[in-house]
C-alpha cells in the first residue's frame, strides 16, 4: 500500500464513524508534511450546523493544531 493510499484509509475511518452516528459517511484529513494536521467527519445532522460537513471540520481541526488559519 503507497502512502496516498494509507491517507484514504485514515478518511474511511472517519466516514465510519459518521456512519455509526446515522451521517453521510465522509470523512477528511489535511495532510502537511507528511503528518495529518486536520481530520474531520460530516456531523451536520448531529451538531445541527449544515456547514459542519468532513472538509470544514478538517480546516477547522487543522487550523486549532496549527494555531492559525
Amino acid at each position: 500500500m503507497n502512502i496516498d493510499e494509507e491517507w484514504m484509509q485514515c478518511a474511511f475511518q472517519l466516514a465510519k464513524k459518521s456512519e455509526e452516528h446515522n451521517e453521510v459517511p465522509v470523512g477528511a484529513i489535511i495532510v502537511y508534511q507528511n503528518e495529518i494536521i486536520g481530520e474531520g467527519w460530516n456531523q451536520p445532522i448531529l451538531s445541527h450546523d449544515p456547514t459542519a460537513h468532513a472538509e470544514i471540520m478538517a480546516l477547522k481541526n487543522a487550523g486549532e493544531k496549527i494555531g492559525n488559519y
